[in-house]
């Protein structure tokens, strides 16, 4: 009898200890895992998270604009040489770029009136509220943006994309954008047959949502089918007949072109002259023939 009562307090002690033991090493797992888990982190998310993340992130100091000379020209760029763009959309109002738009076009932010470089002037700058919060800094009235896919100083990969894209130079010339009435339809021979183009030869579509000559695409829609623009009857090519053309006012004040009454898009996944990678998308985008008839 008294030797199992000894026993006890010895076999207390043995689970206290191996209870202290067991906590012990959970104590030193966190120690062993961090240094594990940061140096993965940190390199794999900086180099993708930094071009679009860094211009929104800190919108509390100022931002910084400034000139630098590039293979386009003396363009806008910021502190560090990132490029900045403005959106013809915008018409040098507030801007009309959000949502998945915004994820490849970020804005330039600032609380307060931006830092600028020599050449340029306080009295060109603004700021417009977003939709989305933050203010956005404004160059002669428009919105200024960067481009996700721009990596580097001096980038200008979101040059002319889907002709509504551009760096702006120090006078505020959109540098490489149409003139009004630049617009060029052309009718050129693809994988679907003789269909409408632009001057550069990217497909047109029409979309089957549109009804009574309105435009039923904007938002993330617009930033996937940018619509053809123009503030005045575009210049045509062989086969087209003017009467069959018009430009309507969308939603944000922009003009954009109509063919048959039908307003005409691009598709953001046409990378090239004759790509047609839009079509029949969703059953609701088609190419057009110089006849107006819709090919499905």
């Amino acid at each position: 009898m008294r030797n199992r009562l000894a026993a006890a307090p010895l076999l207390g002690l043995a689970v206290l200890l191996a209870a202290c033991s067991t906590g012990g090493g959970a104590s030193v797992a966190p120690a062993t895992a961090a240094p594990t888990a940061a140096p993965t982190a940190a390199p794999t998310e900086a180099p993708t998270e930094a071009p679009t993340a860094a211009p929104t992130e800190a919108p509390a100091a100022a931002a910084s604009v400034a000139v630098a000379d590039n293979a386009l020209g003396s363009i806008l760029v910021d502190d560090k040489g990132m490029t900045l763009y403005v959106f013809l959309p915008d018409k040098a109002g507030p801007s009309t770029c959000y949502e998945g738009c915004a994820k490849a076009w970020p804005p330039l932010l600032s609380a307060s009136a931006p830092t600028l470089g020599a050449g340029l002037s306080a009295a060109d700058f603004g700021s417009t509220d977003r939709t989305d919060g933050g203010k956005q800094v404004t160059f002669k009235g428009w919105p200024l943006y960067y481009f996700a896919k721009d990596a580097a100083a001096g980038d200008t990969a979101g040059q002319g994309l889907n002709d509504v894209w551009y760096v702006v130079g120090p006078d505020g010339t959109a540098i490489g954008a149409p003139a009004a009435g630049g617009v060029t339809v052309k009718v050129a021979t693809t994988s679907l047959g003789d269909i409408l183009v632009d001057g550069d030869g990217l497909t047109l579509y029409m979309f089957t949502a549109d009804a009574d000559g309105k435009s039923a695409c904007s938002g993330d829609c617009a930033a996937n089918w940018p619509p053809l623009l123009s503030d005045a009857a575009p210049t045509l090519g062989a086969g087209l007949d003017a009467e069959d053309f018009a430009t309507i006012t969308r939603d944000d004040g922009s003009k954009q072109v109509s063919f048959y009454g039908m307003p005409l898009y691009y598709f953001a996944g046409d990378k090239a002259a004759g790509d047609v990678n839009g079509q029949g998308l969703g059953e609701k985008w088609y190419v057009l023939t110089a006849d107006g008839k819709i090919v499905k």
